[in-house]
């Protein structure tokens, strides 16, 4: 039945397109006729007509004042001084008029010829004349006789003529009158046509409203329909959320328990169950979310929370993950930030969780970088929340080292809600339950993403999203470094194949007021001596002389540091281990044990 329903549909927008094709080309032709038949055609054709009637009478006039010049001419007219020559020219100009042009056209089409035929024989005879003319003009009148005789010959061809141009005259006006009346015939069909076709456009117009009309109501009650059914799943959903999240705190505090207890229960299955439930209860409140996102019901809950507490404890929530996949990761937030800001730390949170679970999923190996720094872009004009006095941005860079994200998944991040003749944001189908909510959440809190990928080689996220600052609280005080500026600088060297993470660190340990200095691999020769920190990440070439050399430089105070701390336990070398994710909170401590509690021999020297 539906099928049938877009046939006619689409039978209907052919007739309406054949309808308007129809009036256009009858419009033409209606315009066209009128064209031709303007006035200016009809004054030409009158004009014509009237000058052929008219020439054929002046020939006739003429040729009798011609005779009668000749029969009142006397011997006392001697000698004539041209007057006869003045005469005849004008009777033979009227012969040409007659000849040439338009009125020549028109007066050989006369009774099948015989005007011309006529016109010939008069123009011969008078050629004829001109001996005569002349000798006139010499003052001979013998030769006038014969010529008043030869002029008169000629009034039965003459009268003729006339009377055949006059009939030829009167049949070609009537021929024009008929060709007249009958365009004028075809403009009132066509005239009829055009209002008939009119008259059916406006009836399908008028038809196309009033479904229009019905279309727009139906809309109306489905999106009413639609947007009351997504507030029954937002509802529904809430009501799900209440009633699964009791049971779940439950399991949760009971694996707990069990990694407390004296019973001998595997640790990783207790913290298999409590990852588990915590995936869980985070699915629930993004599908939760995500449904009221979609009842247009979902309202933005800001608190005022310390920001680098709560982004090391975002990132720490994947740590299980990251650890199953043997994937790296360091954190870094720029000092420039706040301490406290003004946010949905809850929405944020997922943000967060969904763009390093994206991260994880597509990278199989390699390692996850995360900065957290004040953006470039200029903060939205907002209304100010309660307690807040300014409105800045803040960009989370997220860098993987992965596989990269496939094109039809590309394509539909790149989605701008808040643009002009932009669709809505991608759903859950499309790119998931993680990204689809992270998409809408960012750009309901005014925010904007935009990212980067290149095949085999990971992706990179970047989001700007704006924070209130609260009131009391302004620019962020500098701190006092780890390592004093009173003090001489220390020196610290990062073994590391992966520049994406190396560069993180380097961050971290910049901020503490340490020289870094960065190295894919081992030189076999450089001396190690001169730095007060090694770290040692993944790299290649760890063989007994740089085992040699780097037990050399912890004898004269250098300190090792390891994530790779597996790769070290068949060796000498014993480095501090430290794990992933790598955060200032992580490293500062570890710092100024180091450099502060206990002065080392090269501090000495």
């Amino acid at each position: 039945m539906l099928k049938g329903h877009n046939w006619l549909s689409r039978f209907k927008q052919w007739m309406m397109y054949g309808f308007i094709v129809l009036i256009i080309v009858i419009t033409i032709a209606l315009f066209g006729i009128i064209t031709y038949t303007s006035d200016s055609a009809k004054q030409n054709s009158r004009r014509v007509f009237e000058s052929a009637l008219w020439n054929a009478l002046q020939l006739q006039v003429q040729t009798y004042r011609l005779l009668n010049y000749l029969v009142l001419l006397k011997a006392p007219d001697l000698p004539l001084n041209g007057q006869a020559y003045f005469e005849y020219d004008l009777l033979m100009s009227r012969i040409d008029l007659l000849r040439d042009g338009e009125v020549g056209t028109l007066v050989r089409e006369f009774e099948g010829g015989r005007t011309t035929r006529l016109l010939n024989i008069m123009n011969g005879e008078l050629e004829l004349l001109s001996f005569h003319i002349s000798k006139l003009e010499e003052g001979d009148l013998s030769y006038l006789p014969s010529l008043i005789d030869r002029i008169q010959k000629l009034d039965p061809q003459l009268n003729e003529f006339v009377g055949l141009v006059n009939n030829g005259s009167n049949a070609f006006i009537n021929n024009q009158h008929q060709i007249l009346q009958s365009k004028l015939h075809y403009i009132q069909l066509l005239s009829i046509a055009l209002l008939l076709c009119l008259l059916c456009l406006c009836f399908f117009m008028a038809k196309s409203f009033s479904q229009l009309k019905f279309a727009h109501e139906r809309n109306k009650q489905l999106k009413a329909d639609m947007q009351n059914s997504r507030s029954d799943k937002a509802d529904l959903l809430g009501f799900i959320n209440q009633q699964v999240r009791p049971p779940i705190n439950a399991i949760l505090g009971t694996a707990k328990t069990l990694n407390q207890s004296s019973q001998k229960v595997p640790e990783a299955l207790t913290k298999h169950i409590e990852e588990s439930g915590q995936q869980l209860l985070h699915t629930i409140e993004m599908l939760s979310d995500l449904s009221l996102l979609e009842a247009q019901k979902l309202s933005l809950q800001p608190t005022t929370d310390d920001l680098k507490a709560q982004m090391e404890a975002f990132v720490e929530l994947t740590e299980a993950q990251m650890s199953r996949k043997n994937l790296a990761c360091a954190l870094y937030i720029d000092p420039a930030l706040p301490d406290s800001i003004h946010l949905d730390f809850g929405r944020f949170k997922e943000i967060v969780l969904a763009l390093l679970q994206n991260a994880i999923a597509h990278c199989p190996a390699g390692s996850i970088s995360i900065q957290l720094r004040p953006s470039a872009l200029a903060a939205p004009t907002v209304l100010l929340p309660d307690g807040t006095y300014e409105t800045r941005v803040m960009q989370l860079a997220i860098r993987d080292t992965g596989l990269g994200m496939p094109n039809n998944l590309q394509q539909s991040l790149r989605v701008n809600p808040n643009l002009p003749n932009q669709k809505d944001s991608p759903d859950a189908n499309t790119v998931g339950l993680d990204l689809a909510l992270c998409h809408k959440l960012i750009y309901l809190m005014k925010g904007e993403m935009h990212f980067s990928c290149v095949e085999n080689e990971g992706c990179e996220f970047w989001i700007d999203l704006p924070f209130y600052i609260p009131a009391g609280q302004g620019f962020p005080i500098p701190k006092e470094p780890i390592m004093p500026s009173s003090q001489s600088q220390k020196t610290a060297l990062i073994l590391e194949q992966d520049m994406n993470l190396a560069k993180i660190i380097e961050l971290q340990l910049t901020s503490s007021n340490i020289k870094v200095s960065l190295a894919q691999e081992d030189d076999g020769h450089s001396s190690f001596d001169q730095y007060d920190l090694i770290l040692l990440g993944k790299f290649s070439g760890l063989d007994s002389h740089l085992e040699e050399r780097l037990l050399d430089c912890i004898k004269t105070g250098t300190t090792l540091w390891s994530y790779q701390s597996l790769d070290f336990r068949h060796t000498s070398l014993d480095p501090k281990a430290l794990s992933f994710p790598l955060t200032q909170r992580k490293l500062s401590p570890l710092i100024k044990a180091l450099f502060l509690d206990q002065p080392t021999q090269k501090d000495s020297k």
